[in-house]
């Protein structure tokens, strides 16, 4: 990068670090804000079941008959279809095409992990994105189809709600607590707002621009494709709701008796709605508060909650097994090539890299699961049967274990999120050893069964866990801590649920006996609580380890060896000396990084054979995550971007890049006029051009530290690194300089980096004097420009445009949106668009430029530490 590009940057992210404070606050805002709806959530319980027995719910879910469960199973089934119809539909408003097989398997897979995890915007479209991308669907159209599909459900759900209003305003009156007419004009309105949206859509999809403005502009579905996705998702809820509703009482006093199935999918729609809303994880919670509020009164309490918890595990927890099994099916296909070739063996190994999302979501589930599980009685039958077989110590032992090790699972998770492969051997040993753990405490076959499925997982996707780092040096995020302690507090709750009989003394701490439940479950549940405590206070308080080290003057040796043999210029700046290098392991590849606070930052993609990048970058992510660190990539290329992908790594595009095509650069034709003219200018001005090989650079350098020091002076600046070249004596012996003269005095010049394949050459320090010509660098240029092309070489990098390119776009993250804004307003700041106008003279190709870094709101510390380490910080 050139210096005139570090000064913008510069600015850039000083206005990064004056936002962090507020960014870093957010850091901590959504934990907080979900562990306070957690908090509101079980209080709300706790008052809903206050009249609620343990074991008559418990009574309730036993006695469902098979008759039910194949019913809510069949309505399941149904509504996934009706979800791959939405998804064909979605498709088609994005212009896109997917065979059926992929449609299936991303639809189905992506709703159930979606569902799961509550963030079916994310996770469901990393699953879509994945599976269709097989198929040329492109991340950005893959985000267009999510949107529209999650705005046509919400709208679908809210007519559906209103329909209910208008045609039930009786019945529902008494349910909600409103006046008929009140809810039947809510209802109207409602329906009126929504057949003037489907009236508004023409026959054929358009882009509506407000205020004239693309930053403010959408795309505006077909009529056809709007109904279509409507008609699908009212069928979808439909079908979704009829799976609880067969779950419910149809006799006597009962749902079915004093509501009819129309009142009752009202009521499923608008808890639904307020389940999107409230945004925890498939709506839990929020979905069982409307539920039991609404039809409290017309189904008991524990029928009611018994439903819900069947219903839950049904539609949420078969579909996501299920998926699971699929993940493991493609698993076995990607890793069996001579079974599979061509598109089906590239759809397979698309799957199977979701292996550690899925395996961490499961794991999470799972230990969430053993934690609850130790918090509840088991069976007084069961228990019978153990006593005759088992001593008193293995129970009492076996139930403290399972939720000690299902608090490790809920922090092992983690680490398989990174691929780490000590987390994979962590979470198979914990479930094995849980396997039988679950049966001496208490013949919990169910239990074991989740267990054998996680164990089966584990063992079909053992390769794509290949990480080597230290599992507990993995620093936690304040949203996993916080979702550990929402299934801690859960434990708590469930425990004075199904214990609310007992008289709690501490005389109960000391029970020991086959029947004593109570004192087991919570000796087993403070055990857990206690353990995750401990956990989460040592990642919160240990500090964050690694020193930056200047490399050896060996490495340096090494990396120029590897510098020179390939075609990528821009990679000298390795020899700046400001820079450590992590080696592949052949020593054939390096990386060239930095620290700075906690991050961990890469300059450029990895230098050397491009077989050897995948390893370099897990390598370097694991030694980041080490040491509690945020691993970025600075500046990297477009091509290199699945790379990052698939290492779990956040993208920001930067800028452009631009680059001169040297063959085609000429001096003919009315759009090189400007270059022209700046050569006569210079002729007549008395400039001259001088070049300086680089055994020469060190005879000529007081003649350039002079051009420097008054180049700094006039700018009140001193010396950048890292991503901007410098002024220092090692690294401009190994360029080549061009120098001007005006009249025989020196007045600017630049350097230049090249390799020993002389096909790409980079601008690397450049500067002139305060009262230097304005012509003087754009003749410096061409004539740089000039001389390569006669030399031989194909390209001139003349560094970073930043934030060009960034185009608003209605898909646009937060930070791209800010950048086009800052490009479009920002002439006060900096002259963004000037910068691209002077580069534009040399009519350059522009290439994107990227940073790839650790976390999402982090990214914004990410960019504060990177113009720190380019003002020369170190730590």
């Amino acid at each position: 990068m050139s210096d005139t590009d570090s000064s913008c940057f510069a600015r850039v992210r000083a206005l990064a670090r004056r936002v962090c404070g507020s960014r870093h606050l957010q850091r901590f805002a959504v934990p907080v804000l979900a562990a306070s709806v957690c908090a509101l959530l079980l209080l709300v319980f706790q008052h809903l079941s206050q009249t609620v027995n343990y074991r008559s719910v418990v009574s309730q879910l036993c006695h469902l008959s098979a008759r039910e469960w194949i019913g809510a199973l069949g309505a399941t089934a149904a509504s996934f279809v009706a979800l791959v119809g939405r998804d064909a539909v979605g498709l088609r408003y994005v212009d896109a095409r997917v065979p059926r097989l992929p449609l299936w398997v991303g639809a189905t897979v992506g709703s159930a992990l979606g569902n799961a995890t509550g963030f079916g915007a994310l996770t469901g479209g990393a699953v879509r994105c994945r599976v269709y991308g097989v198929a040329g669907v492109t991340p950005v159209q893959v985000g267009r189809m999510t949107v529209f599909t999650s705005i046509t459900l919400a709208l679908a759900l809210a007519m559906m709600t209103a329909a209910g209003m208008v045609a039930s305003a009786g019945t529902l009156a008494g349910m909600m607590g409103l006046a008929p007419d009140v809810l039947r004009l809510m209802g109207a309105m409602l329906l009126a707002a929504s057949g003037a949206l489907i009236a508004a859509c023409g026959a054929a999809p358009k882009k509506l621009r407000l205020f004239g403005r693309d930053a403010l502009s959408f795309n505006v579905p077909a009529r056809r494709d709007l109904v279509a996705q409507l008609a699908l998702a009212v069928v979808d809820v439909i079908a979704a709701g009829l799976a609880l509703w067969a779950l419910l009482p149809h006799k006597g006093t009962s749902v079915a008796a004093q509501v009819g199935f129309v009142q009752f999918v009202t009521v499923y729609a608008a808890a639904m709605l307020l389940g999107m809303i409230g945004h925890t994880p498939g709506g839990v919670g929020v979905f069982e508060a409307a539920m039991v509020y609404a039809l409290g009164g017309t189904v008991p309490t524990p029928q009611m909650l018994a439903a819900l918890l069947a219903y839950r595990a049904i539609y949420f927890g078969v579909p996501l097994a299920l998926s699971a099994g699929v993940l493991a099916v493609f698993e076995g296909r990607a890793l069996k090539a001579p079974l599979a070739s061509g598109f089906a063996q590239r759809g397979a190994q698309s799957v199977s890299q979701l292996a550690p999302l899925f395996l961490a979501i499961c794991t999470f589930v799972v230990g969430g699961m053993l934690v609850i599980s130790g918090a509840t009685p088991a069976f007084m039958k069961r228990i019978a049967i153990l006593q005759t077989v088992l001593p008193l110590w293995v129970m009492e032992s076996s139930q403290m274990l399972a939720s000690l090790f299902g608090v490790l699972l809920l922090f092992v998770a983690r680490g398989l999120l990174r691929r780490l492969d000590a987390a994979w051997w962590f979470a198979l040993i914990i479930a094995s050893l849980n396997l039988a753990l679950s049966l001496a405490k208490g013949l919990a076959f169910v239990e074991a069964g989740v267990l054998c499925v996680l164990i089966a997982l584990l063992l079909a996707t053992r390769k794509r866990f290949n990480r080597h780092s230290s599992l507990f040096a993995e620093r936690f995020t304040p949203g996993w801590l916080v979702s550990v302690g929402m299934v801690i507090a859960l434990a708590v709750w469930v425990l004075f649920f199904a214990f609310r009989d007992v008289q709690y003394s501490q005389h109960l701490w000391w029970q020991f006996a086959f029947d004593e439940r109570a004192p087991r479950a919570l000796r087993a549940t403070l055990a857990a609580g206690l353990l995750a405590s401990a956990l989460a206070c040592w990642q919160l308080l240990r500090p964050a380890p690694g020193r930056f080290e200047k490399p050896e003057a060996a490495d340096l040796l090494e990396a120029a060896r590897i510098v020179r043999a390939q075609e990528r210029s821009d990679a000298v700046l390795a020899m700046m000396g400001d820079k450590s290098f992590l080696f592949s392991e052949s020593r054939e590849a390096f990386l060239m990084y930095a620290k700075r606070g906690r991050t961990w930052a890469a300059l450029h993609d990895p230098v050397g054979p491009r077989c050897e990048w995948p390893g370099l970058i897990r390598q370097f992510v694991a030694l980041a995550h080490a040491h509690g660190g945020r691993a970025a990539f600075y500046q990297v290329r477009a091509d290199a971007l699945p790379l990052y992908l698939d290492a779990g790594l956040t993208l920001m595009k930067l800028g452009e890049e631009a680059h001169i095509a040297l063959p085609e650069f000429e001096l003919k034709g009315s759009h090189r006029a400007h270059l022209r003219y700046a050569l006569k200018r210079g002729e007549r001005d008395g400039f001259s051009i001088e070049l300086i090989e680089p055994d020469r650079v060190p005879d000529c350098l007081p003649i350039l530290r002079e051009i420097s020091d008054a180049w700094l002076e006039s700018r009140v600046a001193r010396e950048k690194s890292f991503s901007v070249a410098a002024f220092t004596a090692g690294y401009l012996a190994a360029q080549s300089v061009m120098l001007v003269r005006q009249q025989g005095k020196p007045l600017a010049f630049v350097t230049f980096m090249t390799t020993d394949l002389h096909t790409e050459a980079t601008v690397g320090v450049m500067r002139h004097l305060p009262d230097a010509s304005p012509y003087a660098m754009e003749y410096l240029f061409t004539q740089l420009a000039l001389h390569l092309k006669g030399a031989g070489f194909r390209s001139l990098s003349l560094g970073v445009a930043p934030l060009s390119g960034m185009q608003p776009t209605p898909l646009a993250s937060p930070w791209h949106r800010a950048a086009a804004l800052a490009w479009r307003f920002g002439g006060w700041f900096y002259n963004f668009r000037g910068l691209r106008g002077f580069k534009n003279k040399f009519q350059p190709h522009w290439e994107p430029r990227y940073l790839a870094a650790s976390g999402s709101v982090s990214v914004l510390l990410t960019l504060a530490d990177l113009s720190l380490l380019a003002g020369g910080s170190r730590s």
